[in-house]
């Protein structure tokens, strides 16, 4: 048999990652050295022994075999929190395509001096008011009682919990961690938001009191790594935050939330490009926590997942106590302009904005996306210009061409509507400022917020907006979707949703499961308290499916029809899909470049994978580093990490890589 070496980080502190000494692995441990393990090793002239963590396994020695030492022996049988974490790292290394140190750097806590940590407060500057203690309801209870049953049994599944909105998934959270909590064992919570993060502590510190710990970007270095270690010391038991919160060392993880698991914000985009809810699933297993995903509008690859058995499915289909879903109208935006309209607001979302006002109830405005032209649109019959191959639409350049980011595919932006010949086509797109603006033009007297990422880049911004509005500070809140993720407001009865084809028909194979999440969502944000609440959703294509079914809040109506759409396409989930990224400040390098990774995914592919191009990214040069990209279409998933892992080590001068899988932008 073969001579085994480990890699050992001797400090595994954030900053020492990737100073790391090779090991002869002895033959009598061979069985019990795996990645994660603590050892014990002679280290530096003196051979004094220290402790440190295998990271990698390898028979290919980086030494003379006669300078490397041997490992002593284990020093903890059993993984530490920091063992589980490498070898989640690891994980995320092979799935994702990525380096062993930037895994590794994704998942350990920064350090950061004392005397600083000592210095700034990780507690939020101000607190949005504690909701109400509420029943469960029959429907709720009895999804509370069946964790709790499992839990006692020592099943750890992954649950898809569906409730539309206003359903009451969150005390369903809360009732499923008290469990938890009460054997001793600790929670992380994720939310897709920062916005979110002030408004969901105050609703579990209802119930777990200070033991809740916040983890978020705003924080600095010293705030995120305290939370971190009163996490590990046990001193909380329910740790709150965005995507990175899933990392918190915790060292008796029970469960696992994950709210708005649809959400793209859960996807990384830094390398590693994970993904939260495979991730968060990968973690459980190794430390045999159970993991609940959330949503109204479940993504599909978790309800493919769910109608395959893989996920157990829990559903929650009424809103508690006397709270009904909101009236839902579609008003088409053809029509408005036939008659002669040509603002942004309708006449029949004028006259209920003055309605609402005159009653002082409140209103939300939610522009879909920020605005831009970024797609080709006839505002006479509501033809999007798409591509002949790939179905979706073409990405409108400044050189006055459309192009498919998928395979390439280029024409002219036409002059006149290829389905109308109608001169009404263009660019198409708005912005929440102008909108603003059109608001305040047609309703003087009202008191108007606006909420984008131009209003919010002040550290606590977007929960002072919110928390204002719903103090009432404000009649109409206008935003794009940060707004209606998760804010539960009972003074709002009407939602206005302008131009919702925005979403549509960007240059992406996950469009409409984005129009319908988003539609879904605004829907839910009106009616939440005892007020009827109604939904008026403007389109210039009021009889696609992706609006239909969310006006419906028809869910598994919209699943039938866009899964088949994936599976006539082959796009994830029915099929994954890899992308790979070169980089240069030099084109022809980027080509060269290009072209031998295509090569090499071409030898290395299976009669299941489909490699598509190399080719020009949709944005060419970014900074004046020119981007080229290959996609890869795979029917077996391992197939695909095992082709982008191999890039790892791909080097060429002057070019960078950068690997995705299933990506949730186009390039």
């Amino acid at each position: 048999m073969s001579q085994k070496y480990a890699d050992i980080i001797i400090d595994i502190s954030h900053e020492a990652i990737d100073r790391t000494f090779q090991y002869a692995i002895p033959k009598a441990l061979e069985d019990e050295i795996d990645i994660g393990v603590l050892v014990t090793v002679p280290f530096g002239q003196g051979n004094r022994t220290r402790k440190g963590y295998v990271i990698n396994i390898t028979e290919e020695p980086v030494y003379d075999v006669d300078r490397i030492k041997e490992i002593s022996g284990v020093a903890n049988h059993g993984l530490q929190i920091e063992g589980k974490l490498i070898k989640l790292a690891d994980w995320m290394r092979r799935t994702y395509g990525s380096t062993m140190n930037h895994a590794l750097r994704t998942v350990m806590p920064v350090k950061e001096s004392v005397r600083n940590m000592a210095v700034r407060n990780a507690a939020p500057e101000y607190e949005i008011s504690h909701p109400p203690v509420v029943e469960l309801s029959d429907g709720q209870q009895s999804l509370v009682d069946e964790f709790k049953r499992d839990f006692d049994e020592g099943k750890r599944p992954t649950y898809l919990l569906h409730g539309i909105t206003g359903s009451g998934k969150t005390e369903v959270y809360i009732g499923c961690i008290k469990k938890v909590v009460d054997e001793g064992k600790q929670a992380i919570v994720l939310i897709p938001e920062i916005g979110l993060t002030y408004q969901s502590v105050a609703r579990f510190r209802q119930h777990f009191g200070e033991r809740v710990a916040v983890i978020n970007s705003k924080q600095s270095k010293g705030e995120k790594y305290r939370e971190f270690m009163r996490a590990k010391k046990h001193e909380v038991d329910v740790i709150i935050g965005p995507r990175s919160a899933l990392f918190t060392p915790c060292d008796k993880l029970g469960l696992i939330v994950i709210d708005e698991e649809h959400d793209g914000a859960y996807k990384s985009e830094q390398i590693p490009k994970y993904h939260a809810r495979e991730t968060a699933v990968e973690r459980a297993r190794l430390e045999s926590a159970s993991v609940i995903l959330g949503s109204a509008t479940p993504s599909l690859e978790s309800y493919t997942m769910a109608k395959l058995g893989r996920y157990r499915l829990w559903e929650l289909e009424e809103r508690p106590s006397e709270a009904t879903l909101s009236e839902v109208s579609i008003v088409d935006m053809r029509r408005e302009l036939r008659l002669g309209n040509r603002s942004m607001i309708s006449a029949g979302l004028g006259e209920l904005i003055e309605d609402r006002l005159n009653k002082k109830e409140q209103i939300l405005l939610f522009m879909n996306r920020r605005g831009y032209n970024s797609f080709v649109s006839c505002r006479e019959c509501g033809t999007a210009i798409r591509c002949p191959k790939c179905d979706v639409s073409l990405a409108l350049h400044n050189n006055g061409y459309m192009t498919c980011h998928y395979c390439g595919y280029t024409e002219p932006a036409p002059k006149v509507c290829p389905a109308c010949s109608s001169k009404l086509i263009g660019g198409f797109g708005a912005g929440t400022q102008r909108i603003e603006e059109e608001v305040k033009r047609l309703f003087p007297e009202a008191r108007v917020l606006r909420m984008d990422k131009d209003t919010t880049t002040r550290k606590n911004a977007a929960g002072e907006i919110i928390s204002g509005f719903a103090n009432y500070e404000a009649d109409i809140l206008i935003g794009t979707q940060m707004i209606v993720k998760g804010h539960d407001i009972s003074n709002v009865t009407l939602v206005g949703v302008i131009l919702a084809d925005t979403s549509l028909h960007v240059n992406d194979f996950r469009a409409s499961e984005r129009t319908f999440d988003l539609l879904t969502q605004a829907a839910g944000r009106a009616g939440r308290g005892s007020k009827k609440g109604h939904v008026l959703i403007q389109t210039y294509q009021p009889d696609h499916y992706a609006i239909v079914t969310a006006a419906k809040q028809a869910y598994r109506e919209f699943y039938d029809t866009e899964i088949m759409y994936r599976r006539l396409m082959k796009y994830p989930p029915v099929y994954n899909m890899g992308l790979v990224m070169l980089m240069s400040g030099d084109y022809e390098a980027a080509v060269r470049a290009s072209e031998e990774v295509a090569a090499m995914l071409t030898g290395a592919a299976t009669k299941e994978d489909r490699i598509i191009g190399p080719s020009d990214a949709g944005i060419l040069k970014i900074n004046d580093i020119y981007r080229r990209v290959i996609y890869i279409k795979s029917g077996n998933p391992e197939n695909l990490s095992t082709m982008l892992v191999g890039l790892e080590d791909y080097t060429a001068e002057n070019v960078s890589i950068s690997v995705d899988i299933n990506p949730m932008n186009i390039c």
